[in-house]
């Protein structure tokens, strides 16, 4: 009988454990707050990417046509969890603030250690959607929303 009990217990055991693995996406975004939507290490490797673009160290046939005016800074139109992994990050920049621009940044997670390692960006487009905005609406955005800012 005890052994009965034993072998019960291990089942109930492993019972438990199955459904409550964090899918990644939960490992890179658990408990986000807005200010950690608005200023995190994506948006960071997205500047970089645009900082290296704009120095000639790697290239972007797509960005080409609007090298001048991705010279400058841009602010956060949108920023979500992606569904290949990393976010979708929707930018607008302030020298052109009627287009929205698309990108995609990868972040590998050691899945032991519930934890992001490196961060990687994959891609970067220019939408169809345009906007109404104005470089005085971006900057009036600035001021009147909380850990909204230029990058």
């Amino acid at each position: 009988m005890t052994h009965d009990k034993a072998k019960q217990d291990s089942i109930i055991d492993i019972a438990d454990t199955i459904g409550t693995r964090k899918t990644l996406n939960e490992i890179r975004f658990n408990g986000w707050e807005r200010s950690e939507w608005l200023d995190n290490e994506y948006i960071r490797t997205l500047r970089k990417y645009l900082d290296d673009y704009n120095k000639g160290i790697v290239s972007n046939p797509a960005l080409d046509p609007y090298k001048k005016q991705i010279k400058g800074q841009f602010v956060i139109y949108d920023i979500n969890p992606y569904l290949l992994g990393g976010a979708l990050i929707r930018i607008t920049f302030l020298g052109m603030p009627d287009r929205v621009f698309s990108s995609w940044i990868y972040s590998n997670v050691n899945e032991k250690k519930e934890i992001v390692e490196s961060y990687e960006f994959r891609s970067i487009s220019i939408e169809e959607e345009t906007t109404d905005m104005t470089k005085e609406d971006i900057l009036q955005a600035i001021k009147e929303m909380e850990g909204l800012k230029l990058w």
